[in-house]
């Protein structure tokens, strides 16, 4: 009951919002529910008689727009959302993706309605000087979405767990707590962590804008042959793949373009080691870990960093092919955690 009663809330604030965002228009379209949504946020709704499959997002922003492009739906998409960035908006009208927000602004391209209206006036329904979504905050949030049984674990646990100060950790339970996402659960008074799948979403952006350009060590080229043997050679203690040769790993769907690995190896150990060049034009990049370190283990012993690292890089690229081999990941190793 605990988790089926904010769907149940939401589903009734995705209705009411909707028609306002409609209102907020000022113009004279009927607007009809003919199909609640359901868990996954689409519903069928009719605008002055066409259908639209109408998907909620509380905020969308650029990373989000090639999902879009995967969604299956029956009827012209149109998505929803109380807030969308600029260049969000740009990307959804260059895909011919219908969209409305909540300060009235619009694209909708139907056969018999078409509405562009755009006023400038839209603002971040959480603003960027959050205390959450912080470098900081985004290296903690990595490991309760890998782990959400230990959010109630000691603050300096979770500052060991995540490489951030006692303080720091402090701050960001509370913002979570305020921005929604952590709730008490039970007479203990210990804390439950909900809407992850939103945390997820808005997770994405900060570990590559925030986090990884901290942690690169270098861009490299593969010696001659080892490119080709990749799989095999780098087989080692301390050296995780990410990006799309994870991706490959995980799902054989993917043959890497470019490579990404993170280990705890200095520049000399990565040099004799790995035996890669540094080369700041190279296929391969190489990250230090930005977590309380340890040998992820996935299928058939591959060598791997946790899946939800894999999904927000491949998300994050904008690339098709890495959009739909990250909804692979995501159903195979991510859904049932959320």
């Amino acid at each position: 009951m605990f988790h089926e009663q904010p769907k149940k809330m939401n589903m009734e604030i995705d209705f009411t919002q909707f028609m306002k965002f409609i209102d907020n228009l000022e113009l004279d379209i009927e607007a009809r529910c003919i199909k609640p949504p359901k868990a996954n946020k689409i519903a069928v709704y009719t605008l002055n008689g066409e259908k639209v499959s109408v998907y909620f997002k509380n905020e969308v922003r650029p990373h989000n727009v090639p999902v879009f492009l995967n969604q299956q739906a029956e009827h012209p998409f149109l998505i929803a959302s109380k807030y969308i960035t600029p260049k969000a908006k740009k990307g959804l009208k260059e895909n011919k993706i219908n969209y409305l927000d909540s300060y009235g602004n619009a694209y909708i391209e139907l056969p018999q309605l078409k509405i562009y209206t755009e006023h400038g006036n839209g603002k971040p329904v959480t603003p960027d000087t959050t205390k959450v979504f912080t470098q900081a905050g985004a290296q903690l949030i990595f490991h309760l979405l890998k782990r959400p049984e230990e959010v109630n674990e000691t603050v300096r646990r979770l500052a060991d767990i995540s490489k951030i100060s006692l303080g720091s950790v402090s701050k960001i339970i509370n913002g979570l707590e305020d921005e929604g996402y952590l709730v008490p659960h039970g007479a203990q008074k210990k804390y439950q962590l909900i809407n992850k799948q939103e945390l997820l979403d808005r997770w994405i952006p900060v570990v590559n804008e925030k986090i990884l350009p901290k942690q690169i060590i270098g861009r490299y080229s593969f010696t001659k042959g080892l490119k080709e043997n990749w799989k095999t050679q780098f087989l080692i203690p301390n050296v995780l793949w990410a990006g799309e040769p994870a991706a490959h790993l995980l799902t054989d769907y993917l043959y890497p373009e470019k490579f990404t690995l993170f280990t705890t190896l200095n520049k000399q150990e990565i040099l004799k080691t790995l035996k890669i060049v540094p080369d700041s034009n190279g296929q391969l990049t190489v990250y230090k870990p930005f977590w309380e370190y340890g040998q992820v283990i996935t299928m058939d012993g591959k060598n791997t960093v946790d899946p939800l690292l894999i999904y927000a890089q491949l998300t994050y690229s904008g690339d098709p092919r890495n959009i739909e081999t990250a909804q692979i990941i995501y159903n195979e190793h991510i859904a049932a955690k959320l």
